[in-house]
């Protein structure tokens, strides 16, 4: 018997799921020289079973489903191990299966999960009389536990899948309707720039949520483990502690991220809605731009930043005034966050320098504006010179930023004005360089 243990152990070495049923399925039987042996799950409410692994005369063949009525297999649903050594139709006269296979010997051991429940059946069925029945019945309660832990684990993965598949069908309605307001944002002419966003938001999204789905199987898998030790009896303080610790961990970390996509869908939607209509205006360049910097000072203010703008000529032309407004936001938002947040390199404040921008607006002899936008903060890297642009690239991710400021500026200036804009390294701080033109009447 412990070569017949030695061979079963080795078959199903490394093995899991449908192939470790087919391993096993396949080992015991040849033990016990059996003619047919299947393992079958329990459909308690039905009174049926249906055969997981099925070998016939040494070969897996296709499985079935049967009634437990009348079959010596009803016995063991019910949590009795039934042996029969011969003349088991004698016994079960109604049970055909049985009479057509001309099966003389049976033996059946329940399949029992961690909460001692049946859950399915062992069977070997002989068509000659068996007389080894402690060494069958042995093997058989000796591998039955394994075997209904893999059944647990098969279905613990599945319920996995189906909460995984539950959470990639919400994120796909949410990529949907992110679609759906692009087509909406481009058909209305309302910030197009945000057009080629979309796609960056739900790939955004899908980071944090698929956080939250990680610690979700982290702490369901927790809590089987907890079950297992409250169902067994052999629960410790040591145990709660590390389900403590644990749980305390992943809620923490779930709760962070689902906050986090929240706010990411919040602040795109906000961004959509509150762009300005997009229509043309003359608009006196250096007066427009005081105008609008008189309604940032809120912003300006804690870190006591001093903001000039030198114009010395009269600039006046037809452009797009919520564009220019939206561009002189990001920028200055972008300064206070990261220039003068913590304005030395080494992350700490300089109490005594004068936080302080400058904006230069010219008209150059081809006609076109050119405004230089520059502030003596902590500056860029040259990590975020190269990436500065794109859309989601930003270096206060843990304080919340998302990126999109730059991406916005960008776009706006490239698209809505028709110039362009760069990024010029500065002795301290950042500056950029932008141009436009006097829009034509559409």
């Amino acid at each position: 018997m412990l070569n017949d243990i030695t061979e079963i152990v080795e078959a199903v070495s490394n093995s899991y799921g449908d192939e470790f049923l087919s391993q096993i399925t396949l080992a015991l039987n040849k033990a016990i020289a059996a003619d047919y042996t299947f393992i079958a799950r329990l459909d308690a409410q039905a009174h049926r079973c249906k055969t997981e692994v099925l070998v016939a005369k040494g070969k897996i063949v296709d499985n079935f489903d049967y009634s437990l009525e009348n079959t010596p297999c009803a016995n063991v649903a019910d949590d009795s191990v039934c042996f029969y050594a011969k003349d088991i139709c004698k016994y079960f006269p109604k049970d055909q299966l049985l009479v057509d296979m001309n099966i003389q010997a049976y033996l059946g051991t329940p399949l029992l999960d961690s909460k001692q429940q049946v859950i399915g059946i062992i069977v070997a069925l002989f068509e000659t009389e068996h007389k080894k029945q402690e060494e069958t019945s042995a093997l058989f309660q000796l591998f039955s536990g394994r075997i209904a832990a893999e059944f647990e684990r098969i279905d613990y993965e599945q319920s996995l899948e189906e909460k995984i598949a539950v959470r990639t069908s919400e994120l796909s309605e949410t990529v949907r309707q992110l679609q759906t307001t692009q087509k909406q944002l481009v058909e209305s002419e309302k910030m197009s720039a945000l057009g080629n966003l979309v796609a960056g938001v739900a790939h955004e999204v899908n980071t944090p949520l698929g956080i939250a789905i990680t610690t979700h199987s982290i702490m369901a898998d927790e809590l089987k483990k907890l079950e297992d030790k409250l169902d067994s009896k052999s629960l410790s303080m040591k145990d709660m502690e590390s389900f403590r610790h644990t749980a305390n961990s992943a809620i923490s970390m779930q709760g962070d991220n689902l906050v986090r996509a929240k706010n990411l869908m919040e602040n795109f939607k906000k961004t959509a809605a509150d762009q300005h209509q997009l229509e043309i205006e003359t608009l006196d360049i250096s007066q427009y731009y005081q105008q609008v910097i008189s309604t940032l000072r809120s912003i300006l203010k804690p870190q006591k930043v001093n903001l000039e703008i030198e114009c010395q000529d009269k600039i006046i032309l037809a452009t797009y005034p919520g564009v220019h407004a939206q561009i002189l936001t990001n920028l200055i938002s972008n300064s206070v966050k990261h220039g003068f947040s913590n304005n030395n390199n080494d992350g700490t404040y300089d109490v005594n320098q004068e936080n302080k921008i400058t904006i230069i607006i010219k008209q150059l002899p081809s006609g076109e504006v050119k405004v230089s936008y520059c502030d003596n903060g902590r500056g860029l890297s040259k990590n975020a010179e190269q990436h500065v642009f794109e859309p989601f690239f930003t270096t206060a991710r843990k304080q919340g930023g998302i990126g999109l400021g730059m991406s916005i500026v960008f776009n706006l200036i490239n698209q809505k004005l028709n110039g362009s804009i760069e990024l010029k390294n500065a002795n301290t701080g950042a500056c950029f360089h932008y141009k436009f033109r006097a829009t034509p009447a559409i």
